[in-house]
């Protein structure tokens, strides 16, 4: 059986890729998609970056256009073509998400495994903590304006942070409060070090746009 594993280089979709691979979950693709949405996305925006952390998570990137109206049928054709048995998701409590992706499984006759689902707010905050605890180290890359200051924007999480992101907001994100590029993690070969940003502001989204970075192989 074949797994693939939704993948934006954010510290959820990582973490989950780790919790697959702790549990024997097979992911033998990341899958990356991009929208023809109007508001810019921080992940599709830095999407050479993300094609970089993947090289460095060593399983192969798949990209995917995925038109409005369109999209379980993109997504099943190419679960089908890829011979794809289960797919790895990294959500945590938004129901409205995880019932898409469970419509979608269903559609395509696949499995669905979410290693941080628990339906529920209050662990967000707990799931944070894991992570840091495993390693990973992410960026802030974005931030909704009306919920966070502008001070977080670019901000490599820590626990203190974390805790200061709990008292204002769903500590991970959840309702795309803020989006994460990951630095460092340990299935990675190595780490990320960005050198030079932009920012782009895009209605109450503020968004970093990295002109410049480079790879770093683990000693």
């Amino acid at each position: 059986m074949r797994g693939v594993a939704f993948f934006s280089g954010g510290k959820d979709s990582i973490f989950a890729v780790m919790k697959a691979r702790e549990n024997n979950i097979p992911v033998d693709y990341l899958l990356f998609n991009t929208h023809s949405f109007p508001t810019p996305n921080p992940h599709e925006i830095n999407n050479q970056l993300v094609g970089s952390i993947a090289r460095l998570v060593g399983v192969p990137l798949k990209v995917l256009h995925l038109e409005a109206g369109r999209e379980y049928a993109s997504l099943v054709k190419l679960f089908s073509d890829l011979d794809i048995g289960v797919v790895v998701i990294g959500n945590i409590n938004v129901r409205d998400q995880i019932e898409w992706y469970e419509r979608l499984c269903l559609e395509a006759g696949v499995a669905l495994y979410a290693p941080l689902w628990s339906g529920d707010g209050r662990s967000s905050l707990s799931i944070l903590i894991d992570e840091l605890k495993s390693g990973v180290k992410a960026m802030i890359c974005g931030i909704m304006k009306s919920v966070l200051p502008a001070q977080f924007l670019g901000r490599v999480i820590d626990y203190d942070l974390a805790e200061s992101l709990a008292d204002l907001i769903d500590p991970c994100g959840e309702g795309g409060e803020y989006h994460t590029i990951v630095l460092e993690a340990p299935l990675m070969s190595g780490r990320v070090i960005i050198e030079e940003f932009s920012k782009i502001e895009y209605g109450d989204r503020v968004m970093l746009k990295v002109e410049k970075f480079r790879a770093e192989c683990k000693k």
